[in-house]
């Protein structure tokens, strides 16, 4: 027990979730996502857009000037937070223009990055104006550990440069990603989060390789079964047997619900996308997630604002299957619109994986004895 005292999630800033609430009242897109590149200097196998041949400014991706004019567009519909992805951002020899030029307009930016390119001109702009947060992705605890996961001998590298943006004031969250690679190591990467003194995001379910060509992430991600019990097993070392308890309870008193499926959708887009939250890939093109491939537009072509209604009006569209709406293991379920796109193509059937994953789950926690 212990494994992960004192390594916790980053909670969100109280400011940050009234805006969200009032952004939700108004249908202000408070907050985007700009994928800046798929390309990347990885070659994660569970990775759901990962191509090793794209090359930043390549295939269509849009250069710095055009991102520039989006992200004008983006701020005066309202967009106040903003996340950089990819692919691996930093990767883009723009990425400091983009990255300067978006701040210049008042967003609060937080960056996605492997950590490697963390170096040189990079770890200087950070440590001269520094972004909200950098989302670092801890991918083992140890060399060989990388070289598996992520095919490439960086652990080392990686690890100097989360160290060194801590040391000159960088906020840093670790984003860990458990699969078949690295689920054995658990406690020992909870242990390096707590070295480290970092918030740690731990994620089990790993969505399918919707935007790849190869079914590399599916044979890497965990059996349902195995990312049920490496996730209750992570979130007991993280909130002790009380909390847990209080699951277990209210899971056996859902049980007693009535879980007929009549075949009619009852329920809408519970999470910020496309209520105050949008994604805008390399190509330009709006999504309501990055998860969800139905383009709603090209933000260049046809306006932002005129792609943000688009992407509002197939939120409003979207409705969860009525069986995951009546399901009693709901609360430990991670399905959402995305989930069922990606897992099963559309938005009416339940994602089998995930059923799986939290039947598991809850057996895993009925076994659970004080």
């Amino acid at each position: 027990m212990n494994d992960l005292k004192g390594v916790t999630a980053a909670s969100e800033p109280l400011v940050a979730q009234k805006l969200h609430s009032v952004g939700r009242k108004l249908g202000i897109p408070v907050a985007g996502t700009f994928e800046l590149t798929a390309g990347c200097n990885f070659n994660c196998e569970m990775c759901y857009i990962h191509n090793k041949n794209a090359v930043p400014r390549t295939n269509g991706e849009l250069t710095a000037a055009q991102w520039l004019e989006i992200g004008k567009q983006a701020a005066d519909a309202g967009t106040v937070f903003l996340l950089l992805t990819g692919g691996e951002p930093l990767l883009r020899p723009d990425f400091e223009e983009i990255y300067t030029g978006l701040k210049q307009m008042g967003m609060m930016i937080t960056v996605n990055t492997n950590g490697a390119l963390l170096t040189g001109k990079t770890a200087a702009l950070f440590e001269k104006s520094p972004p909200v947060r950098l989302n670092v992705s801890l991918y083992a605890d140890n060399r060989e550990g990388y070289l598996r996961q992520c095919g490439v001998d960086a652990f080392d590298l990686v690890l100097g440069n989360i160290r060194r943006m801590r040391e000159n004031g960088v906020e840093v969250k670790l984003n860990v990603s458990f699969t078949k690679y690295n689920a054995d190591r658990c406690a020992e990467l909870a242990a390096l989060a707590r070295e480290l003194d970092l918030h740690c995001q731990a994620s089990f379910y790993m969505y399918p390789p919707v935007r790849r060509t190869d079914d590399a992430a599916k044979d890497a991600r965990l059996s349902p079964a195995e990312a049920a019990k490496k996730r209750v097993w992570w979130n007991l070392q993280r909130s002790g047997v009380d909390e847990l308890m209080q699951t277990k309870e209210l899971l056996q008193k859902l049980s007693q619900r009535e879980c007929e499926d009549d075949g009619i959708p009852t329920e809408g887009v519970r999470c910020r996308a496309g209520h105050t939250s949008y994604w805008i890939n390399a190509a330009g093109q709006m999504l309501m997630c990055g998860m969800i491939s139905k383009e709603c537009g090209n933000v260049l072509a046809e306006g932002f604002d005129r792609c943000w209604q688009n992407t509002r009006a197939l939120m409003r569209s979207v409705t969860m299957p009525a069986k995951c709406t009546v399901c009693g293991l709901r609360p430990i379920c991670s399905v959402c619109p995305a989930a069922c796109f990606a897992e099963t193509g559309g938005f009416t059937e339940a994602p089998p994986y995930l059923c799986e994953m939290s039947r598991a789950a809850a057996r895993e926690i009925s076994e659970i004895k004080k």
